[in-house]
C-alpha cells in the first residue's frame, strides 16, 4: 500500500521528501487561501520528480476570489506527464475537460459519510431494537459512493480515485465503489467534524483579512474541551476535526479491502512536523502491513 505525506505548506518540502515516503501531495482540503503559488507549485512538482515520488495536487471548495488561482495550477500541471489532481468542488470538476491530461481524483468533500459525526455512538445506543440499530448503522457508516448512479456521475468526469477517511467501521462499505473502478485513498488520522465558511481561527487570533492572514494554523490547533463531550476535538484553520491513530487489525482490513493508499498530514494535530516523526510513523504503518 502507497504512503504520502500531505502538506499544504510548501516550507515543508524539503524534509517531506527525506522522508521514507512514496509520494507528496500539496495543497488543502479545507482552505481556499492554502491554494500553493504558481512558483512554489511548480518548484515542489520539479523537486518532487527529482526526488522520483509521486505528486498530487489537492484543491479545496473555492470561491470566485480563488477559482482562478486554482485553475493556474491546472492549466501548468497539464502541460506535464498525467498528474494527479485531487478535486474538492464540482464547478473545478466541471472545467476539466479544458486539461486532458490531467488525473482528476474526488476530494472527500465531495464524499458524504455521516459516520463523520462524532456522536455517532451515542445516537445508535438510543435504538433499542437490534434490528433497527443494523440498519441505522449501515445509513450512518456507508458514504455517498455506495450508490452506483454517483459513481457513474463522477466516472463521467474522469474521477478514477477518491478520498475517504478513516473509520474503521465504514470500511466494509469501500468494497462497493473500489470493485466498481474507483481506487482508494484513506487519510490515516484527521476526521472532518465541521467545516465553517470563515475560519474561526483567525477570528479567535484576530486575524483581519483572509488574504493577509498570517497562517497561525501553521503553527497551532486548539483542543475543544466541554464536560458533554466524551471524546477530544481539535480546531484547525476552518475545520473541526477529530482524531484517531490507526491500529493493525484496521490496516488489514483495509489491505483486504483493496484501498491502495494510505495519507500522512502534516500539521500540528498530528505532530508530523519532521523528517523523523514521519519516518517513524510511516515505518509502524508498515509494520501493521
Amino acid at each position: 500500500m502507497r504512503i504520502t505525506v500531505q502538506t499544504d505548506k510548501p516550507e515543508m518540502l524539503d524534509e517531506i521528501l527525506k522522508s521514507n515516503c512514496d509520494g507528496i501531495r500539496l495543497g488543502s482540503d479545507f482552505c481556499e487561501w492554502k491554494i500553493p503559488r504558481l512558483d512554489a507549485l511548480k518548484n515542489a512538482f520539479i523537486l518532487t520528480q527529482k526526488s522520483k515520488k509521486t505528486f498530487a495536487y489537492v484543491t479545496p471548495r473555492l470561491s470566485n476570489n480563488s477559482f482562478k488561482k486554482a485553475e493556474e495550477g491546472l492549466a501548468f500541471l497539464n502541460d506535464s506527464n498525467e498528474v494527479e489532481v485531487v478535486i474538492n468542488d464540482l464547478g473545478l470538476l466541471d472545467i476539466l475537460e479544458k486539461y486532458p491530461k490531467l488525473k482528476p481524483h474526488l476530494g472527500r468533500r465531495l464524499v458524504f459519510m455521516p459516520a463523520r459525526c462524532p456522536w455517532i455512538d451515542d445516537t445508535l445506543k438510543f435504538r433499542a431494537g437490534l434490528f433497527e440499530r443494523k440498519k441505522l448503522e449501515e445509513l450512518y457508516y456507508q458514504t455517498s459512493l455506495n450508490y452506483i448512479p454517483t459513481i457513474n456521475f463522477f466516472k463521467r468526469y474522469g474521477i478514477r480515485g477518491v478520498d475517504v477517511d478513516w473509520i474503521p467501521d465504514s470500511f466494509p462499505f469501500f468494497v462497493l465503489f473500489i470493485k466498481n473502478g474507483l481506487t482508494t485513498s484513506v487519510h490515516a488520522q484527521l476526521i472532518p467534524v465541521t467545516i465553517t465558511r470563515r475560519c474561526h481561527t483567525a477570528r479567535y487570533l484576530s486575524e483581519k483579512e483572509p488574504s493577509t492572514c498570517s497562517r497561525p494554523c501553521n503553527k497551532r490547533a486548539f483542543l475543544l474541551k466541554q464536560p458533554i463531550m466524551k471524546q477530544e476535538l481539535y480546531l484547525y484553520g476552518n475545520t473541526v476535526f477529530r482524531l484517531i491513530n490507526p491500529s493493525s487489525d484496521d490496516m488489514k482490513q483495509l489491505r483486504e479491502g483493496g484501498a491502495v493508499e494510505l495519507i500522512i498530514t502534516v500539521n500540528p494535530i498530528t505532530g508530523m512536523t519532521s523528517r523523523e516523526r514521519l519516518d517513524a510513523f510511516i515505518d509502524d504503518l508498515k509494520k501493521m502491513t
